[in-house]
């Protein structure tokens, strides 16, 4: 019998070695003809049929509509008209939608706007028609918008998402028709170090919504399902394009600038310009390589002769009886260059969320490594990532010695970016323990802000900061200023933004600066009897920064003084500023009536009754004729075009992923379509049917091989 086992088993042996061979290149096969049939799914599904270009706008994408059919996307193209003079610049943003498809059309376009900016005009172009937008409470206007919808007039609605982000509108674009939407907004400009910024966002960071999901209210055009932390989560993520479809939404930019004095820079920093100078100081800006698309934001820098640099402003506006006036004070700063600076406890939070990956992380990690090496013997510090979950370096703040500090570079280098945005857990780390200490602490908060539930976080820091001062640095081409600025406002600091990475030392050494340098406190501005002043108290501020106030008053209370005081470095500093000699400028009113929006919204943001905020905010806003969260403008034509018995089918206009961001190459378009959903699980059960039965296969003929060798 051993000679009979010795003789059988070579073959038995050989015999069970070819068929699981056979099942390994079966499953393979099957492997590999599931991945050409999802393959084969993804390319249907998702590669753009071309239309006809329009000028030189772009081909449309082509997205999925209610009934899963692939249809094309209305065209856009931006036109930007910057005028700048003084502190203010007044912008018109040009949309123009165009429908390459045999269907009428509805477009939907999710876009940036800057944090400040008051948006107080709507123009609808059909052909040689236009028609003016009036600004309505928010619901009244949408029921105008959807009435004239369904009636097949042509109609456009303009509303505020967040004080940066704004949706557009458009109804009835007939088959090859053109529509033009053209809003315009008032900002103040930004005055730091010596130098003003204008800047303009042309991108959205993909937005992360925290929370537990709830039904979504729009699945035609959101990206993400509300959720509780973020219940307007589907009107703040819009859909992104493909980056194998190229870039989409080309922009135009133009600046007439009219500085007012000489100049030692003018530069863009982001995109190269072709500049032509006037008399006057005066400079007509445009992009030097023609229309660029939408994927990182703008920014336009100039500096003034030492001479020329402005010391304090008061620029005024008179309406209905009324005058309106914007302070600017800009402290001296010799003083800090000579000064030590005490021991301080620095806590650094950064952002190593998924939509960091990129170049974000790259600017993270390098400004962290300079910030390190400032530190000093007696300072404390720590580091915090976040992403789905928080990671200290140390359980608290650590004296600065020579193995804190190495295990800190270390931890840096390490910094991945990867998943979600969880910044409130973080925050929560960071700003614990005793709320008051004898040490000067400060907190630095390196971020993008994409996240959707601003309002939590700004209503944790204002609870929960205590003597501490938070600093924000924006990373990224296009980061969320709106939430940047404000946190830095309620955490009583300074905003930093840092949008390239050969920037992370100029603008990390000013930071430090501030930091480690005394503010001006105890700021005063004393108006005419009377006046309505916006913000009520005027923050702590930073060496180099400006004080920046607006006020309302009556006409025949402005015959005095405006005066401003505080203390830098334990001597009293002030400046008197007569407010009947002064710079007469367009459009104050509104920057006031903005600014009082803003400081009611803040005021909800801390507790303050809703209702009274919101009755507020829609008074201020309804008089001086401004977009707000409770207001919109929107813009009806009296005449129906579209035929009866048509539909009007709506399309989410994508915008483009920000440029050099990589977390987000493969994020939908659109809602995914259930029919692919369907394919890719027939498929992977046909899959898993097919090695469970070869599996079973191959186990049987195992069995029937031992029982031979038996």
């Amino acid at each position: 019998m051993a000679n009979v086992d010795r003789l059988h088993a070579p073959r038995v042996a050989r015999h069970e070695w070819r068929a699981l061979a056979r099942l390994v290149m079966d499953s393979i096969v099957a492997g590999v003809v599931v991945s050409i049939v999802l393959a084969l799914a993804v390319f249907i599904v998702t590669t753009p049929a071309q239309a006809a270009p329009t000028d030189d706008v772009r081909p449309a994408l082509y997205l999925k509509a209610a009934n899963d059919a692939r249809v094309g996307s209305p065209l856009l193209f931006t036109d930007v008209q910057m005028n700048v003079s003084g502190m203010v610049a007044r912008v018109r943003v040009e949309q123009r939608f165009v429908n390459p498809t045999a269907e009428w059309r509805e477009g939907v376009y999710v876009f940036p706007l800057p944090e400040n900016a008051a948006v107080d005009h709507l123009r609808m172009r059909i052909g040689e028609r236009v028609i003016e937008g009036r600004i309505r409470e928010r619901a009244e206007a949408r029921r105008s918008y959807e009435s004239a919808k369904s009636d097949g007039r042509k109609a456009s609605l303009v509303e505020e998402q967040r004080p940066n982000m704004f949706t557009t509108q458009v109804a009835n674009i007939g088959p090859g028709e053109e529509v033009t939407v053209a809003i315009e907004y008032q900002q103040t400009l930004r005055y730091d170090e010596g130098s003003f910024r204008l800047r303009f966002p042309l991108a959205i960071t993909p937005r992360y919504t925290p929370g537990a999901s709830v039904e979504p209210t729009d699945r035609e055009t959101l990206r993400s399902r509300a959720t509780q932390q973020a219940i307007d989560a589907d009107r703040i993520t819009p859909p992104v394009a493909d980056r194998r479809d190229g870039d989409v939404n080309p922009v135009r930019i133009t600046v007439n600038l009219d500085a007012g004095f000489p100049l030692t820079r003018l530069a863009s920093t982001y995109h190269p310009m072709r500049i032509d100078e006037r008399p006057g100081h005066r400079y007509v800006l445009t992009l030097a390589d023609g229309p660029l698309p939408a994927a990182r934001d703008f920014e336009l820098v100039w500096t003034p002769d030492p001479g020329a640099a402005p010391g304090a402003a008061l620029f005024t506006e008179t309406l209905g009886g009324k005058t309106y006036a914007l302070l600017m004070a800009l402290p001296p700063t010799a003083a800090r260059e000579t000064q030590s600076r005490a021991p301080r406890e620095i806590t650094y939070v950064v952002d190593t969320s998924g939509s960091m990956e990129g170049v974000s992380i790259v600017q993270a990690r390098e400004a962290l490594l300079l910030a390190l090496d400032r530190l000093q013997p007696g300072d404390s510090f720590n580091v915090i990532e976040f992403n789905s979950a928080s990671i200290a370096l140390f359980p608290a703040p650590m004296p600065v010695d020579h193995d804190t500090f190495r295990s800190a570079k270390r931890f840096v280098s390490g910094l991945r970016a990867r998943g979600g945005t969880e910044m409130l857990p973080a925050l929560k780390i960071a700003l614990a323990g005793a709320r008051d200490s004898p040490m000067l602490r400060q907190v630095v908060f390196l971020t993008d802000g994409a996240v959707g539930n601003e309002d939590a976080i700004l209503r944790l820091i204002g609870e929960q900061l205590g003597d501490r001062r938070l600093f924000t640095v924006g990373i990224g081409p296009a980061p969320n200023t709106f939430f940047m600025t404000r946190a830095a406002q309620f955490g009583r600091g300074s905003f930093t933004f840092i949008g390239d990475v050969r920037e992370v030392k100029e603008k990390m050494t000013a930071l430090f600066a501030k930091l480690e340098h005394p503010v001006l406190t105890d700021i005063r501005v004393d108006w005419p009897t009377g006046a309505d002043v916006w913000p009520r108290v005027a923050p702590d501020l930073y060496a180099g920064e400006p004080v920046f106030v607006s006020a309302q008053f009556n006409v025949d209370a402005g015959d005095g003084n405006v005066a401003v005081s505080g203390r830098q470095d334990g001597a009293s500093w002030g400046v008197l500023l007569p407010v009947g000699v002064n710079a007469r400028q367009p459009g104050v009113g509104v920057l006031w009536a903005r600014a009082k929006i803003a400081a009611l919204m803040d005021a909800g943001r801390r507790g303050a009754a809703a209702e009274e905020i919101r009755a507020a905010v829609v008074d201020v806003a309804l008089t001086h004729h401004l977009v707000s969260s409770y207001t919109s403008l929107v813009a009806v034509d009296v005449t129906p075009t579209r035929p009866l018995g048509s539909t009007d089918t709506r399309t989410a206009m994508p915008g483009n992923i920000p440029e050099g961001l990589t977390g987000f190459d493969h994020l939908p378009r659109t809602a995914t379509p259930a029919s692919m959903l369907l394919l890719f699980g027939a498929a992977a059960l046909l899959l898993a049917a097919s090695l469970a039965w070869r599996v079973r296969e191959g186990s049987g003929l195992r069995a029937r091989s031992a029982s031979v060798a038996a």
